[in-house]
């Protein structure tokens, strides 16, 4: 959720119980930019839930958001994908192709 630095200020408790009670995260925007993010804290670490992805997330949306584009941005980052090289018939793989291509130059 984003909010304005003068809602922010008006509505304090309110939001204060939304990141309580629903472990919302807020971010607060000065003219548009984001300043500061309000959000749960992990009770055992005493920590900021929120990961670098959500910071990112909210700085990106924001910028898009003045851009006047609408960015929509997962809540969390995709799973890397590791793809293993398929042997071709003769059992080498695509890497050795890229040698045999190369035949022994570093580019």
């Amino acid at each position: 959720m984003e909010i304005k630095t003068a809602q922010f200020k008006n509505r304090l408790s309110h939001y204060l119980r939304q990141v309580k009670e629903r472990g919302e995260t807020i971010v607060v925007l000065d003219r548009d930019e984001p300043v500061a993010m309000l959000c749960p804290l992990d009770v055992r670490s005493a920590s900021p839930a929120p990961s670098d992805w959500t910071r990112k997330r909210a700085v990106e949306t924001a910028a898009m958001k003045k851009a006047g584009l609408t960015l929509v941005m997962p809540s969390r980052p995709a799973k890397a994908i590791h793809a293993k090289p398929t042997p071709a018939p003769d059992g080498k793989t695509s890497l050795h192709t890229v040698d045999l291509v190369r035949k022994g130059r570093d580019y």
